[in-house]
């Protein structure tokens, strides 16, 4: 695949930000992505706490998996913004949900397509994943919240998490308000599956050894659980940590599920 990083100005942002880009390439019989009459299905993968776009690429196996694949993969950056319109921060939701979207329509041929876009990020970026699926349901056709971290469940832990707290406070106010707010996933969760709207596929999961964010993970499934017959809902605990080796294998199982189309050579 071509891997492109690109710096731009955001309007939401009011500031220059930046993206990495992987994009198909014909000699993997993927078509000629120069072909203006043709576009890919979209894969937005969201970074962690501490983090940044190139996260995705340096640490994970996306580019493996997604060669396999006619897709584009966008990994944005959002420093510690937890991809909300911070109450003192800045307007990341906005950027990720809208602005995003349309500037990688304009640069690359990304689908406008919402049955082929697609979210995925682990951490923060599992709780960003969740909260553009619950509230942009329109947009996506499936979302993978990897190890996802609700805000809620960090409340009180100040002396293990300052900066992580900090970070979090800064962009939705105090921790021990979020819960039934808008800032609560599990309230964006019961307001889709009340709506007639579309809903995204989800999936979710964390490992057993992930002591902090199995936290969120013990607060979210159940609640997911109990939605399941309005909600298309998977889950799964199982053995690792709070890292890549073992969000990888769940990276490559969510794409391979996506139904895309296959490449017909591969790299060797």
């Amino acid at each position: 695949m071509a891997l492109v990083q690109l710096s731009m100005y955001s309007q939401a942002l009011a500031m220059d930000t930046d993206v990495c880009v992987l994009l198909p390439e014909s000699r993997h019989g993927g078509g000629d992505i120069t072909d203006a009459t043709r576009t890919h299905p979209v894969l937005y993968c969201l970074h962690g706490h501490g983090d940044d776009h190139t996260a995705w690429i340096r640490k994970s196996c996306i580019e493996l998996v997604a060669r396999d694949y006619d897709l584009i993969v966008v990994m944005p950056t959002v420093q510690r913004g937890f991809y909300v319109d911070g109450i003192h921060g800045l307007a990341y939701e906005t950027y990720i949900s809208e602005e995003l979207p349309a500037k990688m329509r304009d640069f690359f041929h990304v689908t406008d397509d919402p049955a082929k876009t697609f979210v995925m990020g682990n951490s923060m970026g599992g709780y960003g994943a969740l909260r553009m699926a619950f509230k942009h349901p329109e947009r996506y056709a499936a979302c993978c919240s990897l190890s996802p971290a609700l805000p809620q469940t960090f409340a009180g832990y100040e002396s293990v998490l300052g900066e992580f707290n900090r970070g979090m406070e800064l962009a939705m106010g105090p921790l021990t308000e979020i819960p039934g707010g808008e800032f609560d996933a599990l309230v964006m969760a019961e307001r889709l599956a009340a709506s007639d709207g579309p809903k995204p596929r989800i999936f979710a999961c964390c490992g057993e050894e992930d002591a902090m964010t199995g936290l969120s993970f013990d607060l979210l499934d159940p609640h997911m659980q109990a939605l399941a017959d309005r909600l298309e809902y998977e889950s799964e605990r199982g053995h690792g940590g709070h890292d890549w080796w073992y969000w990888n294998p769940r990276i490559k199982r969510f794409v391979d599920s996506l139904g895309l189309d296959g490449v017909n050579a591969q790299e060797g």
